[in-house]
């Protein structure tokens, strides 16, 4: 009996760990895969120029991720204009990096009056429409010449906002996203 029960239990840790490395393994093949339709949308440089009153800065966003990226906004707080783009690719033939230029005059809430909390917001969707945000934060200074407010964005502490979907998200996304190109391919 004691033979037997010792061959029984052998067999299962064995079944357990053969399954335990297929489980594994299918993990790990769901989140690569998910990744490679993620886009990273960032600001990677950002100019700034003076003249008079009025202060221009230009950040350059790029996709740095694998995926396309959809809907892509850029906002600044006490700025009242935006800049959109409905699709922003990855490195390849159809990548492009964007200069935006905001012209912040004497008249903009930014450069007039002290903010509690300024962010310079980059909003975008992947291919299944989860939102991504990537929020680099502005400081105020004070001008000596002048009553406006300079405008300093730090490009190394960016916070983020990002979707994190389970395995089984991940998954059915994955499932939904092949099931489309089938039918597009059939079409």
């Amino acid at each position: 009996m004691d033979g037997s029960l010792l061959i029984l239990l052998l067999i299962v840790l064995i079944l357990g760990s053969i399954g335990w490395f297929l489980l594994r393994r299918f993990l790990n093949k769901t989140r690569k895969e998910f990744r490679e339709y993620q886009p990273t949308l960032r600001v990677t440089n950002l100019s700034t120029m003076s003249t008079a009153d009025v202060v221009t800065l230009t950040p350059e966003v790029e996709n740095l991720g694998p995926g396309v990226a959809y809907d892509s906004l850029l906002q600044l707080t006490g700025w009242d204009g935006s800049f959109s783009v409905k699709a922003l690719h990855p490195h390849g033939p159809r990548y492009q990096r964007h200069s935006i230029p905001i012209v912040l005059g004497p008249d903009a809430p930014i450069r007039m009056k002290p903010m509690s909390r300024c962010f310079l917001r980059l909003s975008y969707r992947d291919c299944w429409e989860q939102l991504y945000d990537c929020w680099y934060p502005v400081v105020q200074v004070q001008n000596v010449n002048n009553r406006l407010y300079n405008i300093r964005i730090d490009l190394s502490q960016p916070e983020f906002t990002e979707p994190h979907p389970s395995v089984r998200e991940m998954w059915k996304l994955l499932r939904r996203s092949s099931h489309d190109e089938d039918q597009e391919s059939h079409e």
